[in-house]
């Protein structure tokens, strides 16, 4: 089933009605399917076939799911690039995945035109809107002025639908490719958690780019979602439309929560409106679920999933009662289980890897063999994420199994010392991660940004950790800092950190 298919299943389903709410301007779902059948036509023009890979970069606006839908009824593959990206990683993208066409916005297409010159298999840049360069072209007259493109291109379940280019932790990133299976099979499974909130009134503030955004967007339609959009999240203008537009539910990176929990003009706003919020992206800290939930009044219930399972694995129904520090049961029709090292699958609260069976497994990494088989084995995707299952089936994340610290031979888990740490009033946020040191091959170092106006020493810090872990997971380096290096997800780079902590370490030894 092609993926497209979902914006008119949800059209069939509930009719049309004011389905996106955008920079002022109300959308129906029956002009947004239309302005991307229209797309298509356009497209096809130009040239775009079935099995063409496509790079959609911009900013979250409604061309974002148009383009989507139209490149996906035409059969040609998604590659979606955060906007953020500079010139020389667009262009390591744009080549390695052979794409011939770039989907954008006028700010982003003189990156866009840096990234693909001297290009030789390149074609072209479409642009919606006016654009000086002379290697774009703008094709909203071309839009305005088509027919709607009638058919949906016919693609098995495991026809390549989607080409997500992974942040990674070292060298280039790796292409994930999704399925339109995987794609449909999440949205109804993520769908189906839905059990209070089906026509809720929501608020997009995650970058569509991203596999948890485009999630999202595939299930607003099957479960007649009001939608409104931002741009980028912000976190003034979100609050501004939990009030104005009675927002009952969003999904929120962790970022996002710190952001809107310590913003001073946050009590000036009725947020009442607001019911549900999940978590996702990375990592959520039960204190900051808890403080969250306290202030805006609202149940919070995280998630888990990643790129390679096409988005979401876990999480929880509507109606189901949150555990603590769990991210949920598996959805229906996902497997989820630990393993050890040697591939044994371990039985409950034992913690190993998570490994994922399902359609939502992804087909590979593009034009990488070696990495596939070292992350799918007989069947099962190898998250590389630390974690352990209960004896209700519920999954608890401990860490990225790269991120884990090996002090003294001993195994550490960062989350378990970042809990600790986030339970002291001051702090807003803190990464923990390791470092060289001579005596036990790692030692821990914890860099923290505390709350606004908030004030903690190094030695508080210390002993904050020390009431919930033993002395032998005590931080040994704490660094305080305005903010922490994220990547374009809200996720952490703990690399960085570490890269950094290195190269001051050896800038002092050599004075």
């Amino acid at each position: 089933m092609n993926a497209a298919y979902l914006a008119n299943e949800g059209l069939e389903r509930w009719g049309e009605y004011p389905s996106t709410f955008f920079e002022g301007r109300e959308y129906t779902n029956a002009e947004q399917l239309d302005f991307a059948c229209r797309l298509a036509t356009v497209l096809k023009a130009h040239g775009l076939g079935p099995c063409d890979r496509v790079v959609v970069m911009m900013e979250t606006c409604v061309e974002v799911p148009a383009s989507f839908q139209a490149i996906w009824r035409i059969g040609a593959v998604i590659i979606p690039i955060m906007p953020q990206l500079i010139a020389p990683e667009v262009r390591y993208i744009v080549e390695n995945s052979g794409a011939q066409f770039v989907l954008t916005s006028p700010d982003l297409a003189s990156v866009v035109a840096e990234a693909t010159r001297d290009n030789s298999g390149f074609r072209a840049i479409l642009v919606f809107g006016e654009s000086d360069l002379s290697e774009t072209t703008n094709i909203v007259p071309e839009v305005e002025a088509a027919g709607p493109e009638p058919d949906i291109f016919e693609k098995a379940d495991d026809d390549l639908a989607v080409l997500v280019y992974t942040s990674g932790t070292t060298g280039n990133p790796k292409g994930v490719m999704l399925a339109h299976g995987g794609l449909v099979d999440n949205a109804k499974q993520v769908a189906a958690l839905f059990t209070q909130s089906k026509r809720s009134r929501t608020l997009m503030v995650l970058p569509m780019s991203h596999v948890y955004g485009m999630l999202l967007m595939n299930i607003g339609g099957l479960l007649g979602q009001y939608t409104a959009m931002l741009r980028r999240f912000d976190p003034e203008q979100t609050l501004r439309m939990i009030e104005e537009y009675k927002v009952e539910r969003m999904s929120l990176a962790p970022t996002m929560m710190v952001y809107l929990v310590n913003h001073p003009t946050r009590e000036k706003y009725d947020v009442s409106s607001l019911k549900f919020v999940t978590g996702g992206s990375a990592p959520l800290a039960e204190e900051l679920r808890l403080e969250f939930s306290r202030l805006f009044g609202c149940r919070v219930a995280d998630g888990y999933g990643q790129s390679e399972s096409t988005c979401a694995v876990t999480s929880f129904r509507d109606d189901e009662e949150v555990v603590p520090g769990s991210a949920g049961p598996a959805l229906e029709g996902v497997e989820v289980c630990i393993m050890d090292d040697d591939l044994n699958v371990l039985g409950p609260n034992e913690t190993g890897e998570i490994c994922i069976r399902g359609s939502i497994v992804m087909k590979g990494y593009w034009n990488n063999p070696q990495a596939t088989a070292e992350t799918i084995i007989d069947g099962w995707l190898h998250s590389g994420d630390i974690g352990h299952i209960n004896e209700d089936g519920y999954v608890f994340i401990t860490d990225r199994k790269k991120d884990m610290i090996v002090k003294g031979g001993e195994n550490l888990s960062p989350r378990q010392i970042e809990e600790a740490i986030h339970k002291h009033p001051a702090v807003a946020e803190c990464a923990v991660f390791g470092v060289p040191d001579d005596k036990f091959q790692e030692e821990i170092a914890v860099a923290v940004v505390l709350k606004p106006g908030q004030q903690a020493t190094a030695e508080e810090i210390q002993q904050q950790a020390l009431q919930y872990v033993s002395k032998f997971k005590k931080p040994r380096y704490i660094l305080f800092r305005g903010q922490l290096p994220k990547n374009s997800n809200g996720k952490v780079l703990k690399r960085k950190l570490r890269a950094e902590w290195i190269a001051d370490f050896e800038r002092q030894a050599s004075e």
